[in-house]
C-alpha cells in the first residue's frame, strides 16, 4: 500500500500534466526582426562627432554594406561625388582593406576638409563592422602616403574620437 501511494499520485499527476498543461499553446507568437544597421560619424560644426544611424537590408553581403556607407556619405556630401569602393577585405586581424578609385584623392567641396573625410570614412567603417581595429585606405590597390597632403594614411587608421591628426 505505501508503494502504490506515490504510483497513484505520481500517475495522477501525469495524466492532468499531458490532460490539461501540455496541449496549451501560447497566446500569441513573438518573432524577433533583426535589423542591420550602419553608423555614419562625421564631425558637426562643433568638431564633435555626430552619429547617423540607418538600417539596411539584412541579407547585405559586406562589400554591399561598404558601397552603402560611401553612398551616403556621398548623398551627405562628406567625401567626392565620383568616388567609388572598388573591393573591400577584412583580414583576420582586424583591418578593414578599402580600395577605392582615384576620385579618393579629390577634394570634396563644402562640408569637409581632408582630415574630416578621411575620419569620417574611418570612423563610419569602424562604428558599422564587429571586430575591427584599423582602416587602411588603397587607391588602385596601393596605399597613398596622403590623401591631398593633411593626413597621413599610409598605414592603417584607428578610430578617432577628437577627429583630428595624431
Amino acid at each position: 500500500m505505501i508503494i502504490c501511494l506515490p504510483l497513484v499520485v505520481a500517475t495522477a499527476l501525469f495524466v492532468y500534466y499531458f490532460q490539461y498543461i501540455a496541449d496549451t499553446k501560447p497566446k500569441k507568437q513573438i518573432v524577433r526582426v533583426e535589423r542591420a544597421t550602419v553608423s555614419l560619424l562625421y564631425p558637426g560644426n562643433d568638431g564633435k562627432l555626430i552619429e547617423n544611424i540607418v538600417e539596411i537590408d539584412n541579407a547585405s553581403m559586406q562589400k554591399d554594406k561598404g558601397a552603402f556607407i560611401i553612398n551616403e556619405l556621398q548623398k551627405n556630401g562628406l567625401v567626392p561625388g565620383g568616388i567609388s569602393l572598388q573591393e573591400m577585405i577584412i583580414d583576420a586581424e582586424g583591418i578593414i582593406y578599402l580600395n577605392f578609385n582615384k576620385d579618393l584623392l579629390q577634394s570634396v567641396a563644402g562640408k569637409t576638409d581632408d582630415v574630416g573625410m578621411v575620419y569620417t570614412i574611418v570612423n563610419s567603417f569602424l562604428a558599422s563592422f564587429r571586430y575591427t581595429k584599423k582602416v587602411q585606405l588603397l587607391v588602385d590597390w596601393k596605399p597613398v602616403y596622403t590623401l591631398r597632403g593633411t593626413v597621413y594614411t599610409y598605414l592603417p587608421i584607428e578610430f578617432n574620437k577628437q577627429v583630428m591628426e595624431d
